[in-house]
């Protein structure tokens, strides 16, 4: 068996004998792909091991592309049993679950576990405490890697994120502790000219966030925006499996005046979470606007779109719906209340639901509505705020759709 690791990922996941393993990293950094060689290489050697991702949908996912090439190019026995998430490797196994689904995750002990994401993961202590650490009993050699970019030193409670909080056990030399701070720098197959286009895409949205999707760091979000990149989910949509979609939906906010932007983001539902694959986002008039909405709608084949019927709004609902199916439930909203208040009261539920692209064009719709989302203050005396009262829009219809799974 010839499977490599770089040197930090060798001594992150090898050779460490300490109970707890924190490793906070930067982007593309090889964290993902050093733990899926470890996790295939203790399960070899008779380990009972735990993959915890963010959704269900990654694992099948990360199987196909990283488990499996690995282990047919080693010429390792396994079976990957795709209905129970669970991968047997020679005479150990690999159980792999997420944390949308925190209800099939706990009632086993485990050898090895391995926290992927853990700045999101761990954004809730419920999982670490009432999961994490009683699987971790059965066991004198149990060990936790906890890897991933960090979220912020600050949880969705305003407490500390048990994510940083465990980096500082190891800081302090907290006894069976241990862990490295890695960089997009550390992973010997990128080179300085990639990673420096990355950094540049990073310092358009925000410049505060490179020392975290870059560094590793974990950055104190606490400045004047209400959304920080430091705190959002992303994801590519070159490898977002439309298979996974359980519901398309989305959320009209129309111009109110002449220089606001008609903004539409489209969402699919997996789990508990919201990808925001498409945004229409526009000054231009209802000509342009609304026959793009009915195209969007028919194309994504989506199920719930509501409407604020403010102002214009009642004119486009009526139109749209002249337009399109009776397949999509064209849902009509007129907001009285205080939009800047609707904003905050929704703004943690979008930080923990909603996933947004990471490789949108610069200079495209989703682009500025990305910069006006991340360029709406707490003061909420920000110029324009039609992308982050669209996204508010959508969360409380996605709330009240769903209400058993998030409340």
């Amino acid at each position: 068996m010839s499977i490599s690791l770089f040197e930090w990922q060798k001594k992150a996941f090898l050779d460490s004998t300490e109970k707890y393993n924190i490793i906070p990293a930067g982007r593309r950094t090889g964290k993902t792909k050093g733990a899926v060689n470890a996790s295939i290489l203790f399960a070899a050697q008779s380990e009972k091991c735990l993959w915890v991702d963010t959704i269900n949908s990654n694992i099948d996912r990360y199987v196909e592309r990283y488990y499996i090439p690995t282990m047919k190019a080693n010429g390792i026995d396994f079976d990957y049993h795709s209905q129970k998430k669970l991968l047997k490797i020679e005479s150990g196994y690999i159980d792999l679950r997420s944390s949308d689904r925190p209800e099939n995750i706990e009632g086993f002990g485990y050898n090895k576990i391995f926290l992927n994401e853990a700045g999101i993961i761990l954004n809730d202590d419920y999982l670490y405490t009432n999961s994490i650490l009683p699987m971790m009993l059965d066991y004198d050699n149990s060990q936790l890697f906890a890897f991933g970019t960090p979220k912020g030193k600050i949880n969705k409670h305003g407490e500390d994120h048990r994510f940083w909080s465990l980096w500082q056990n190891v800081l302090n030399k907290v006894p069976n502790y241990s862990g490295i701070q890695l960089s997009s720098y550390d992973n010997p197959l990128l080179t300085p000219d990639t990673i420096k286009e990355l950094e540049a895409e990073i310092l358009k949205i925000d410049p505060d966030a490179v020392p975290q999707e870059i560094g590793g760091q974990f950055i104190d979000s606490s400045g004047d925006k209400l959304f920080n990149f430091s705190e959002m989910q992303f994801f590519k949509l070159s490898e977002f499996n439309r298979q996974n979609i359980e519901t398309a939906l989305g959320a009209i906010d129309c111009a109110d005046e002449g220089n606001d932007s008609y903004s539409f983001p489209v969402g699919a539902k997996i789990g508990r979470k919201i990808y925001v694959t498409d945004w229409l986002f526009s000054k231009e008039n209802t000509n342009f606007t609304i026959p793009r909405s009915c195209q969007m709608i028919r194309q994504n084949k989506m199920s719930y779109v509501v409407v604020e019927t403010n102002n214009q709004g009642s004119v486009v609902i009526k139109t749209i719906q002249n337009e399109i199916s009776s397949g999509t439930n064209l849902i009509p909203k007129y907001n009285s209340g205080k939009k800047h208040s609707r904003i905050v009261l929704n703004s943690s539920f979008i930080k923990e639901n909603f996933v947004f692209r990471s490789d949108y064009e610069p200079g495209s719709e989703y682009d500025k509505a990305m910069r006006e989302l991340f360029g709406y203050t707490k003061d909420g005396k920000s110029k324009h705020d039609d992308s982050p009262d669209s996204l508010a829009l959508f969360a409380e219809m996605v709330s009240k759709l769903f209400t058993s799974e998030y409340f």
